[in-house]
């Protein structure tokens, strides 16, 4: 009877029917067969068509392909959810790819040997675009989908539930679009011939797609994120020898070399010039940044450190999509080869991410933001140890003669630090932004995945002539191997000298940052009202009498709040509006260095 009830609680919360998804999803199995028959092993379906084979310009092509849509995947993604809507990105990638399959086939014409590269380029572009644009925005369309109409677009634990039951369908679609290229007749088909059939399919898909436009629940845009990001960067850069005043008369949120804007990051206290206040605003002169504006850049910049800790990941992953396959074709000989390891490490991937997920939610006596650090560490190490194995199972070292199977264990072993590393990364990055950012928590990803593509077509030309020929056959990819392998053990000692600083308590979010956030509100308030009379002078009103009134109003309401921490401010209505804010944010900050100082007390016992 317990499983009966875990069951139907599994089917309530992952298995929901609409009629909008019936529309849906045949255009997903029409994309995921575009990629798992031909973008995802494009330097075999190259090997093929390309009579003047060069395996280093190929291995460049597929790379820069790769790169290119992973560094598109966020601009295609706000501007579906801030301007165009997802409905519209879908259409427009959807469109975008059916005319890149159709020049491709043109690219090759009647002689499959032969491949007009002034034709295939282009196309190949024009795939890379829609590839950008699908890969998220077709998901979180589905999303909208299963999410009740009166929910709006926000990481609320309802959005949660609603991600589990797309994943559900992605997922399903996935597998069977999956088998279908494994045992279909694609795999069989040459590159016109593929690229004539995908073109059709994914039509039909579009078509069928767009008669659904009426069930569809289309939802709203929502503001940019990213708005001001770039504003803030360029006051503080513009303001960096600006002092840091030791009177509240100088700066509206800061008192003295030790009280930050959140998050408290020592190397990052510079973010925080963009929004001082000099004064009343002059006409012409730029309104300071908000609090929450430069608290918004400070989550973001926190991130570089461990995001640059996936640029060697993301060179093995280069590896996975052009040296490993490579090699895999060159023993087995068979197209099926190389999409059953392809499968095979995206399978991997999924399952590992999913069983580690919900083994970290089941461990809630452990903070989860430590776990999901722990759980990027493993996958780290499991990335040195995938170079070891694609070293040692090398056709190089063992020659031709060697079967295929033996390449199983470098793509298990990819696939299960794509799964941990990778959505680890994703996890930990929505613990640490706003609300608003999470949403781009796999974009964010897909970008240094991307950067990882690049950083291997440098490799190709720095190694060119001395590991890496012209033919497979003549290349010594087992030294990169090693070289990669290296870099994986150094990374790793560096990602576990970085996890130190971002385990401590003081960095990682507290469960108190709302008190935090209330003053940082009350701050900005302030900020406002200091910032009125300038913003209206610049528009030529006389504003005086109101600027007074705004800021009086201001005081008024600091003198009558009653604060938890130092009681009411009625008995000390001689106390300024700058020192009370500032009492306040002095108290706030003892109590949470108080209990971290308590935490690392508890630990060393």
């Amino acid at each position: 009877m317990k499983l009966v009830q875990l069951f139907r609680e599994w089917r309530r919360d992952y298995v929901v029917f609409t009629k909008s998804i019936v529309f849906i999803l045949g255009l997903i199995f029409s994309y995921k067969l575009v990629e798992k028959t031909f973008l995802n092993i494009l330097i075999t379906r190259l090997t093929n068509a390309w009579v003047n084979y060069d395996f280093r310009r190929a291995v460049v092509v597929v790379n820069l392909q790769e790169g290119s849509a992973a560094l598109l995947v966020v601009f295609f993604a706000c501007v579906a959810d801030v301007r165009s809507g997802r409905f519209k990105m879908a259409v427009f990638s959807t469109a975008v790819c059916i005319i890149g399959l159709s020049l491709n086939a043109l690219a090759v014409g009647n002689n499959e040997q032969r491949l007009n590269f002034r034709l295939f380029y282009p196309a190949l572009g024009l795939m890379t675009l829609a590839q950008a644009a699908q890969t998220f925005t077709l998901r979180a369309f589905l999303d909208d989908q299963l999410r009740p109409r009166d929910v709006i677009v926000a990481p609320t634990a309802t959005h949660l539930a609603d991600g589990r039951r797309s994943m559900f369908w992605w997922y399903s679609v996935a597998f069977v679009a999956a088998i279908f290229a494994q045992f279909g007749p694609l795999a069989d088909y040459k590159f016109r011939k593929l690229a004539i059939v995908l073109a059709a399919m994914m039509g039909s898909c579009f078509l069928l797609f767009l008669l659904g436009a009426k069930y569809y629940v289309f939802a709203s845009t929502v503001p940019n994120p990213f708005r001001g990001v770039g504003f803030v960067l360029v006051k503080a850069v513009a303001k960096r020898k600006v002092e840091y005043p030791l009177t509240p008369e100088g700066l509206f949120h800061n008192f003295n070399s030790d009280l930050h804007i959140p998050p408290r990051v020592p190397w990052l206290r510079w973010v925080d010039r963009a929004a001082i206040v000099q004064g009343a605003i002059q006409p012409g002169e730029a309104v300071p940044s908000t609090v929450e504006q430069v608290r918004r850049v400070k989550l973001l910049l926190k991130m570089l450190p461990l995001w640059s800790c996936f640029l060697t990941l993301s060179l093995v992953a280069a590896s996975g999509s052009t040296f490993f396959l490579e090699e895999a074709f060159s023993l087995g000989g068979n197209i099926r080869h190389v999409i059953f390891f392809a499968n095979l490490q995206k399978f991997t991937e999924v399952v590992v991410s999913v069983i580690s997920y919900y083994t970290i939610e089941r461990l809630k006596s452990y903070s989860e933001q430590k776990m999901e650090l722990v759980r990027i560490g493993i996958g780290m190490s499991c990335c040195a140890l995938c170079c070891m194995a694609a070293w040692a199972t090398s056709p190089r070292l063992h020659g031709t003669g060697m079967s295929v199977y033996w390449l199983t264990l470098r793509y298990l072993l990819l696939g299960i630090t794509q799964g941990l590393a990778g959505d680890g990364l994703e996890l930990f990055y929505k613990s640490q932004v706003l609300e608003s950012l999470f949403r781009f928590g796999p974009p964010f990803v897909e970008i240094m995945m991307g950067v990882g593509r690049y950083l291997s077509i440098v490799c190709v030309f720095v190694f060119s002539g001395k590991w890496f020929q012209k033919d497979l056959e003549d290349s010594r990819v087992d030294k990169y191997y090693i070289f990669l392998g290296c870099l994986s053990v150094g990374n790793f000692v560096a990602y576990c000298l970085a996890v130190r600083w971002y385990g401590d308590d003081d960095f990682l979010v507290d469960e108190d940052m709302g008190i935090v956030e209330q003053m940082l509100a009350e701050i900005e308030g302030r900020q406002r009202a200091l910032s009125e009379p300038g913003e209206r002078r610049m528009r030529g009103e006389d504003n005086r009498g109101e600027s007074s009134a705004s800021v009086s109003g201001f005081r008024q309401e600091a003198e009558v709040y009653e604060d938890p921490l130092l009681g009411s401010s009625e008995s000390n209505k001689n106390i300024s509006t700058y020192n009370y804010v500032l009492m306040r944010a002095v108290t706030v900050f003892s109590r949470l260095n108080s209990r971290a100082a308590r935490r690392r007390q508890l630990k060393d016992q």
